[in-house]
């Protein structure tokens, strides 16, 4: 079993799932050494990181080549701004700030061909190898997040209506916990309810969920609260850990 195929059994069986993020990083060889037998997924930031369509396209090949699946998150919930990371090599799409039936519709339009989505047919690396537009609308990995109250609210209908393309549904904490009143602060009561009602959603619907950790420590108290995704980490916070713990170490030789 491939790396993909391991990853959508893992999303369907609601198995533990590792990813992390690459938010800056633009050289494909320093982002291969990245690659881990745990890691699942990387995800490239072009809500909030450097990336666009073009200069993704490095980064998605080395992953193609590595087998490591590949997820983009876009801007917004936007036909064009789903299908075109497809098109360069994307595994998958993250959509932010996902509160309405109306913005998945737009994102599978993007997301799917005909009959069941409108995407055009073309791009460098849109089909694996020996893959086939007959079996690519139900073969890429399709993650909401939900980070509002009224994504909340909609959630069980965006599960009914669209669950079948869904692979999970992701949290992004730190803009739902300025969305529920408590900007930045991602354990207050009001966010652990919140989290907890996400969670609780996807299992009643037996759907994956997760949501962003900075730490293994955020990791292990969500897991504890339903979480079965573990998107943790990013590129530059590795390097400042790695510079960090050697040349702590370096100064204890003196």
């Amino acid at each position: 079993m491939n790396r993909y195929e391991a990853l959508k059994q893992k999303f369907a069986n609601c198995e533990p799932v590792c990813g992390t993020t690459c938010t800056i990083l633009m050289d494909p060889i320093i982002m291969s050494k990245m690659d881990h037998p745990n890691l699942d997924y990387i995800l490239f930031d072009a809500e909030h990181g450097r990336y666009d369509a073009q200069n993704v396209f490095p980064l998605l090949h080395m992953c193609r080549m590595m087998g490591l699946p590949s997820i983009v998150r876009i801007q917004d919930a936007y036909y064009h701004l789903a299908a075109k990371p497809l098109d360069m090599g994307a595994d998958g799409i993250m959509i932010p700030r996902t509160e309405t039936l109306e913005q998945l519709k737009n994102v599978i339009d993007g997301f799917c061909f005909y009959p069941e989505g409108r995407k055009g047919r073309g791009g460098p690396g849109q089909l694996l190898p020996d893959e086939t537009p007959a079996t690519f609308n139900h073969s890429r990995f399709l993650l909401p997040q939900i980070e509002s109250p009224k994504g909340i609210e909609n959630l069980p209908a965006m599960l009914e209506t669209y669950g079948e393309y869904i692979s999970a549904i992701m949290i992004g904490p730190y803009d739902m916990s300025v969305m529920v009143g408590t900007p930045l602060d991602i354990y207050s009561d009001v966010m652990t309810e919140s989290i907890q009602k996400v969670f609780d959603i996807c299992k009643s619907y037996n759907k994956s969920c997760g949501i962003y950790c900075r730490s293994v420590e955020d990791a292990k108290r969500f897991r504890a609260m339903g979480a079965n995704v573990y998107w943790t980490g990013e590129d530059m916070q590795f390097l400042q850990m790695g510079v960090k713990q050697t040349f702590d170490q370096l100064g204890e030789l003196k």
